[in-house]
C-alpha cells in the first residue's frame, strides 16, 4: 500500500510519478473483482485542486480495481496537467492499457495523451493515439467527445500535411457539430479539398458512393481544375447546385466559391503591364504572363485587353503609372524594379488596383490600392527557419557565401538568424566560403581544433599519436546557402569529414531547376523549399509553356512561374481579401494575402533522393 503521509511533491517530478506507478503495480497485483464497469465519478474540485487532492487520488488508486483505478489515475494526470507539470502527467497515462476500459473512458484517456503528446511537438504520435483501433466504435460515443476526437483528428492531419484525413474527419463531424460552427468547418474542408491534385480529386469522386463525400469531392474539383478560368468554373458551379442542392456545401457555400459570380463580373477588362523590357527578368515575366493569358483563351475563357509598358529607363515611374491610367488601364500589373515599387509605396491615393511584383519590406503602403507580391529572399530564409524548428531541431550551423557586390545571400542569411532566435532556437556557429571548401567546412565543424589538440598532445609526450577526426556534437542542422556547384563540393566534404548524419537544410539556390541525377547525387538527402513550378515536371501548361518559351536556369524558371502567377492573381484579389484563409495554388507557391497588403508565396519542399528533387506532400 502507498501510506498515505508520503508527499510525491517533495520527490522530483518524474521521479515521484515513476515511484507512484511501480508502487501501484505491486499494490494491484491481486485485484479486486470489479464492483462496477461505469465510471468512477469525482467532485468538481478534483479538476482544480492541489496536491492533497493528487496524493487521495493516487491513494485511492492504489486500492482500487480496474476500471476505477485507471480512472482515478486518469483524473490525478489531469490535477497534474493543470499544475504545470505535464511530464509527471503524460508519465502517469502513458502505459495504462485502455483495451479492456469501457469505451468512454478510453476515449477521454487517448484524446488527452494526444493533447499532451502534440503540445510536445509529437504531431504524428498525438495522431496515432487518435487513429487507435478503440476508436473505430466512434459512433458509440456521446456525440460531443465524437466531435471533439473527429476536430482534433482533423486538426493534427492538416498540420501532418495529411489535408485527405482532415477533409474525411471534418465531413464526419460535420453532422455533430453547432450549426454555428458549420460555416467554419465547410472552410476548412475546402481549405484541404483544394490541396488536393484535380487528378486525385476525380478518382475519389468517381469512386465514391456516400453521399456527402461524393459531393465534396466534386465541388474541390471544380474550385482545383477551373481554378484559372472563372467563366469556366461559374459553368461547373451552377450545374452542381442544380445537382447537388440538398448538399450541406450547398446550404453553406464555402466563400470562396459564393465571390465566383461577382469576381467574373467584376473582374478588370483592361489590364497595363510595367515592366522593365530591355532586361532578361522583365521578358521572362512578360512572356510567361502571356502563355496563362493564351492558354484560358484556348480553353474558351475570357481574358483582358494587355497593353505593355517599358519601364527599364525612367528613374521616376509615376509618369508611366500615370500614362497608362489615362489610356484607360483598369488595373495595373508591375513595376518589377525595387525602387519604382518604393515610389508608389508612397503615394496615398492610387487610383486603380495595383499588383506590384516587388515589395517594400516592413511596411504598409499608403494606398489600399497597391499590393506587393515579390519572390523574396527574405521570406524564403523565413519559411526554412519555421520548417527546420518544426522538424524539431534547435542548434544550427550557418554555411553562406562569402561577402559579395551583391547583398542577396547576406539578406537570406540574416532574416534566418532573425527568424530563428525569434523561434527560441540558437545559432552554435557560422562560417562563410571562398574557394577553400575543406578548410571552411573543418572550421565550422571544428575539426581543425580537434588536430590542434592532437598535435600538441604529440609534442607532449615526444611521439605520433594515433588520433581518429571528431566533429563538434552541439549541431543538429546545417542551414546552407550555396548554388549547385558549391553545394556538390561542400555536401560529400561534409560526410568526408565525419558529419554527414547532420542534416542539411539549404536555399532553394542549391537547386539548379533542371533534372540532373548524376551531378546531383552528391546533394542527396538535402532539404530545400522552391516554387512548385520548378517541381512538377507534369504540369500540362509548363510542358506548353517550355515549348513556347524554353527556359534553362533556375533563376529563369522561377521568374516564369512569377510571370504566370501574376495573370492568375489579377482577377482574385478580391477573394483574396474578402475571404479569411483564402489561398490560391500558384505556380511559385500557395498564395495568401497578408494584413500589409503583401501577397505571401508559401514554398514546397522538397529532398533530393537519387540525384532528383523529390517533392514533398500531395500535388
Amino acid at each position: 500500500m502507498i501510506p498515505t503521509h508520503h508527499k510525491a511533491g517533495n520527490i522530483p517530478g518524474r521521479a515521484a510519478a515513476c515511484i507512484l506507478l511501480v508502487l501501484l503495480h505491486a499494490c494491484s497485483s491481486t485485484p479486486e473483482p470489479a464492483r462496477d464497469t461505469g465510471r468512477v465519478v469525482i467532485e468538481r474540485n478534483v479538476v482544480s485542486g492541489n496536491e492533497n487532492t493528487y496524493q487521495n487520488l493516487i491513494a485511492q488508486a492504489a486500492v482500487s480495481a480496474s476500471p476505477q483505478k485507471e480512472q482515478l489515475l486518469f483524473q490525478a494526470a489531469q490535477l497534474l496537467r493543470n499544475l504545470d507539470r505535464d511530464e509527471d502527467a503524460r508519465l502517469l497515462v502513458q502505459d495504462l492499457d485502455t483495451t479492456t476500459l469501457p469505451l468512454d473512458l478510453t476515449a477521454d484517456i487517448l484524446l488527452f495523451q494526444a493533447r499532451m503528446e502534440s503540445d510536445l511537438g509529437q504531431k504524428s504520435r498525438a495522431l496515432e493515439l487518435l487513429n487507435h483501433p478503440r476508436l473505430d466504435q466512434l459512433p458509440r460515443l456521446s456525440p460531443a467527445v465524437q466531435m471533439a476526437i473527429l476536430l482534433y483528428r482533423a486538426e493534427l492531419s492538416q498540420a501532418s500535411s495529411l489535408p485527405l484525413e482532415s477533409v474525411l474527419a471534418r465531413i464526419q463531424a460535420d453532422k455533430l457539430i453547432p450549426l454555428a460552427m458549420v460555416p467554419t468547418n465547410h472552410e476548412q474542408i475546402w481549405n484541404n479539398l483544394i490541396g488536393l491534385d484535380a487528378g486525385r480529386l476525380t478518382t475519389l469522386a468517381e469512386e465514391e458512393r456516400r453521399y456527402e463525400y461524393q459531393g465534396w469531392y466534386e465541388l474541390g474539383l471544380i474550385g482545383k481544375a477551373f481554378q484559372y478560368n472563372l467563366d469556366r468554373q461559374v459553368v461547373e458551379l451552377a450545374r452542381w447546385k442544380t445537382r447537388w442542392g440538398r448538399h450541406p456545401a450547398a446550404v453553406y457555400l464555402p466563400q470562396a466559391l459564393q465571390l465566383v459570380e461577382s469576381m467574373a463580373e467584376e473582374r478588370p477588362n483592361r489590364l497595363a503591364l510595367l515592366l522593365p523590357l530591355d532586361t532578361l527578368a522583365g521578358v521572362v515575366i512578360r512572356d510567361a504572363f502571356m502563355s496563362a493569358y493564351f492558354d484560358v483563351m484556348q480553353f474558351g475563357g475570357k481574358v483582358p485587353e494587355v497593353t505593355f509598358y517599358n519601364t527599364s529607363n525612367p528613374e521616376d515611374v509615376m509618369p508611366v503609372y500615370n500614362r497608362a491610367v489615362a489610356a484607360g488601364a483598369e488595373m495595373i500589373i508591375g513595376p518589377l524594379l525595387k525602387q519604382h515599387v518604393a515610389q508608389l509605396h508612397g503615394v496615398r491615393s492610387l487610383p486603380i488596383p495595383t499588383l506590384a511584383l516587388n515589395n517594400v519590406e516592413g511596411s504598409r503602403p499608403l494606398s489600399p490600392n497597391l499590393y506587393q507580391f515579390a519572390l523574396s529572399p527574405e521570406n524564403e530564409a523565413v519559411q526554412l527557419a519555421n520548417k527546420a524548428w518544426q522538424d524539431g531541431h534547435r542548434y544550427a550551423a550557418i554555411l553562406s557565401p562569402a561577402v559579395s557586390t551583391s547583398d542577396f545571400y547576406r539578406r537570406k542569411r540574416n532574416s534566418f538568424i532573425d527568424q530563428w532566435l525569434t523561434l527560441g532556437g540558437e545559432i552554435v556557429t557560422q562560417e562563410e566560403y571562398r574557394e577553400d571548401i575543406t578548410g571552411i567546412v573543418e572550421s565550422l565543424l571544428d575539426i581543425d581544433d580537434s588536430e590542434a589538440r592532437k598535435a600538441a598532445l604529440s609534442d607532449l609526450i615526444d611521439e605520433e599519436v594515433q588520433f581518429i577526426q571528431r566533429r563538434r556534437q552541439d549541431i543538429d542542422f546545417i542551414y546552407l546557402i550555396a548554388e549547385p556547384g558549391p553545394a556538390r563540393q561542400i555536401h560529400p566534404t561534409l560526410a568526408y569529414l565525419y558529419a554527414g548524419d547532420i542534416p542539411v537544410y539549404a536555399s532553394q539556390d542549391v537547386y539548379s531547376g533542371i533534372p540532373r541525377p548524376l551531378v546531383d547525387n552528391d546533394l542527396n538527402g538535402i532539404v530545400f523549399g522552391d516554387s512548385p513550378w520548378l517541381l512538377s515536371p507534369g504540369d500540362e501548361l509548363k510542358n506548353r509553356v517550355s515549348t513556347l518559351f524554353p527556359q534553362n536556369t533556375a533563376l529563369t524558371l522561377r521568374l516564369q512561374a512569377f510571370g504566370i502567377d501574376a495573370f492568375r492573381l489579377y482577377p482574385r484579389l478580391k477573394q483574396l481579401e474578402s475571404v479569411p484563409d483564402s489561398q490560391i495554388f500558384g505556380a511559385t507557391g500557395l498564395l495568401r494575402l497578408e494584413e500589409n497588403n503583401n501577397i505571401i508565396r508559401e514554398l514546397r519542399w522538397a529532398t533530393i533522393e537519387d540525384g532528383l528533387a523529390r517533392a514533398e506532400g500531395p500535388e
